[in-house]
C-alpha cells in the first residue's frame, strides 16, 4: 500500500477485467494497478492497448500471485475457475474482489469460504448491485417495516440484448455458463434474498429454449452472413450496461446454432427458511431491458423498477390506505446504477482500514446455490431441496 492506495492486480482480462482498469475505477477505489493476468497474451495485449499503458502482465497465475507487494486481486475470468483461483488467491492472503457468480457448484462455493478462514483478508463477490441507490433505498424501507414481513415476492429480468450477446459465443452452452440464471440472473436472484433476509430451502424450475438455437452450422458467422437479422453483429454494436464493448471479432456466431444449449427463459419458484416465497423470471427476448420487484408484506406492498439510465422508482402502498407513496431515489455515477463505483469504494475501504471479513459472501452463495439448483431442476423436473449448511454459520448475509 501507498500514498492512501493499495496493489491491486487483476485476473480474466476480457471486457470486464478493462473495465476494472479504467482509470475512473482506479480513483473510485483507491488502488493502484500493479499487474494483470490471463491465460492468452493475445488477450493481454489487446486489454492492454484498451487501458492505454503497459502494465506487468503474468499468463501464469502462481507467477502472478507473486508480484511484489500486491496486496489485494479482482477475477473477472468465465465463471467455471472462479473456484480454483479464488482459493490459489485467498491462500497467498490476498485480499479478494471475486466477480460474480461465486462458484458453479455448491461445494465450490463451500470450499473458497474454508479457504478465507484464517487468511487474515477482506472478501467480497461482485454483486454491486444492492450498492445501487433503488435497491438501497428499498432494503431499508422494508427493514423499517413500513410493508411489514415480506411474505411473497415476484422478480423479473427482462433481458432485451440476450440475443446480441449472450447467443453469439460461448455464454451460449450449459458446459460453460452452467446457465443465464447463474451467469446473469445471479445479481436479481441475490437483491431478492437480501431484501428477504432469508435463505433458500427449496427451489423448482421450469424453462426453455424457444427463440433462439435452432438449424443454422455452428460455424455460421455475423461477418459473413448476408441475411437480414436484428442480432447480427455489425460496426454499430452495443455496450453494456456497465459502458464495456464486446469484441464482435470473438464473438459473432449465429444465435441460431445447434449448439445452443441454455434456456432463454425460465421461471423459478424459491421457498425460504423464515417462510417466504419467490418466484422469479428470466428472459432473453424482450423488448426492455429492465428489472422489476415486488414484495408483499402482512402489511403492505413495495414494488420497485431498475433500468440501465436509472429511472428508477419505488411504489409503497399499505394496506387500508387509499393511495400509494412513491419514491425516486438519487441517480448516481458509475455503472450497474453507480454500484460498480460504490461496492469497489466499500472494498477499498475495508482493506485500506485493516477490516477482514467476509462482506455479503451469505447473500453471494445464497444465489449462486439458488441458480445451481434451478438448473438442476429443469433438467429432472422436480424441485430441489437445498441443506441447511453448517459452514456458512456467522457468515455475513
Amino acid at each position: 500500500m501507498k500514498d492512501g492506495r493499495y496493489n491491486l492486480g487483476i485476473i480474466g482480462m476480457g471486457f470486464r477485467g478493462i473495465y476494472f482498469s479504467c482509470q475512473h475505477l482506479r480513483d473510485v477505489g483507491k488502488y493502484n494497478l500493479v499487474c494483470v493476468c490471463d491465460v492468452s497474451q493475445e488477450i493481454i495485449d489487446y486489454a492492454l492497448d484498451q487501458v492505454g499503458e503497459r502494465i506487468t502482465s503474468y499468463t501464469d497465475v502462481d507467477e502472478f500471485l507473486k508480484h511484489p507487494d500486491l496486496d489485494a486481486v479482482i477475477i473477472a475470468t468465465h465463471d467455471k475457475p472462479h473456484a480454483e483461483l479464488a482459493i490459489k488467491v485467498l491462500q497467498a492472503k490476498k485480499h479478494l474482489y471475486l466477480e460474480k457468480p461465486m462458484a458453479t457448484t455448491i461445494e465450490d462455493c463451500d470450499r473458497i469460504v474454508e479457504a478465507w478462514r484464517g487468511s487474515d483478508t477482506v472478501f467480497m463477490v461482485g454483486l454491486e448491485l444492492r450498492y445501487c441507490s433503488l435497491m438501497r433505498d428499498v432494503k431499508k424501507i422494508v427493514d423499517r417495516g413500513d410493508i411489514g414481513q415480506v411474505k411473497i415476492a415476484t422478480v423479473v429480468d427482462n433481458v432485451s440484448v440476450g440475443g446480441n450477446f449472450y447467443f453469439h459465443g460461448v455464454k451460449r452452452k450449459k458446459d460453460y455458463i452452467t446457465s443465464l440464471i447463474l451467469h446473469k440472473g445471479t445479481h436479481s436472484v441475490d437483491l431478492a434474498n437480501w431484501i428477504i433476509d432469508a435463505s433458500p430451502v427449496k427451489v423448482y424450475a421450469s424453462g426453455g429454449l424457444d427463440v433462439f438455437g435452432g438449424q443454422d452450422s455452428n460455424d455460421t458467422r455475423c461477418l459473413d452472413c448476408d441475411k437480414d437479422c436484428p442480432y447480427q453483429r455489425n460496426d454499430k454494436d452495443f455496450y453494456m450496461d456497465y459502458g464495456s464493448r464486446p469484441r464482435k471479432t470473438r464473438d459473432d456466431r449465429c444465435v441460431y446454432s445447434t449448439e445452443c444449449d441454455v434456456s432463454d427463459n425460465t421461471l423459478v419458484i424459491v421457498d425460504y427458511d423464515n417462510g417466504t416465497r419467490m418466484s422469479y423470471m428470466e428472459c432473453h427476448f424482450t423488448p426492455e431491458y429492465t428489472r422489476e420487484f415486488t414484495f408483499v408484506g402482512d402489511k403492505g406492498k413495495l414494488t420497485a423498477f431498475y433500468d440501465n439510465e436509472q429511472n428508477f422508482k419505488i411504489m409503497v402502498w399499505k394496506r387500508h390506505e387509499e393511495e400509494p407513496v412513491y419514491y425516486y431515489p438519487e441517480k448516481q455515477e458509475g455503472g450497474h446504477g453507480g454500484g460498480d463505483d460504490a461496492i469497489l469504494a466499500a472494498f477499498g475501504e475495508y482493506v485500506l482500514e485493516g477490516k477482514p471479513g467476509m462482506y455479503g459472501i451469505r447473500g453471494a452463495r445464497d444465489s449462486a446455490v439458488i441458480a445451481i439448483a434451478a438448473a438442476e431442476s429443469e433438467v429432472t423436473g422436480m424441485p430441489v431441496l437445498i441443506p441447511a449448511s453448517q459452514i456458512m454459520e456467522g457468515v455475513q448475509r
